[in-house]
């Protein structure tokens, strides 16, 4: 009988989780402890970027009139996943997607980054080139995933790559750990906080396979 895995690619939050340049980092901060006299409960407050950590760009990230976190349709947040090995390829091209039998309504995730520690420079991470993105628009994908801060590469101020996938519909899922995820199809599961008028939100991403 076959057996349902599930696979957690979210990154932790903590105060060692890697943030984009000029992002404020990830802090939690102890309110009250149980350890404390007196107390009898644990409380936190926390303080983040809504881009920290494994987490969701909305349309209204980059477009003046996109969609913010929680005007985006449920079903968005469940779908039909291909993961895709493009580890050590610098620059994400159409070429390197055309043979992975991408399919309308799929989201792509791009296991780009498996050999770069999460706290690498930016400029060492692989990124997705605007043809490749124009060729995910062309397939009406649901989303685009990868293992990195940004899907983007971080030379150009003007981000263009977000622009073309966001003006279409495409949402984008940064921040994942892929490196324990072999390629193929799974169910993605990626949900991220109701933030009412999130330009983006952090979210819990999990893949789900029958084995």
């Amino acid at each position: 009988m076959a057996e349902t895995r599930i696979i957690d690619i979210s990154t932790p939050l903590d105060e060692r989780t890697p943030v984009y340049a000029g992002d404020p980092a990830f802090t939690r901060t102890i309110v009250a402890s149980i350890d404390d006299e007196g107390g009898g409960y644990n409380l936190s407050t926390l303080a983040m970027s809504a881009h920290s950590g494994t987490h969701i760009d909305a349309p209204a990230h980059f477009l003046a009139k996109g969609k913010t976190i929680d005007q985006i349709q449920p079903r968005r947040w469940l779908s039909t996943a291909v993961v895709i090995d493009v580890d050590g390829i610098r620059r994400i091209r159409t070429e390197d997607l055309e043979r992975h039998g991408i399919r309308t309504g799929d989201s792509v995730l791009l296991r780009a980054n498996a050999k770069r520690p999460a706290d690498a420079h930016p400029d060492d991470f692989s990124s997705l080139s605007l043809d490749a993105a124009a060729y995910l628009v062309s397939k009406k994908i649901n989303l685009v995933g990868i293992d990195a801060l940004s899907i983007e590469a971080y030379d150009d101020p003007s981000w263009p790559v977000h622009k073309k996938l966001l003006r279409n519909n495409i949402l984008i899922l940064e921040g994942l750990r892929l490196q324990h995820v072999a390629p193929g199809r799974y169910t993605l599961i990626a949900t991220p906080l109701l933030i009412t008028g999130g330009d983006g939100a952090p979210a819990r991403a999990l893949l789900v396979t029958r084995t």
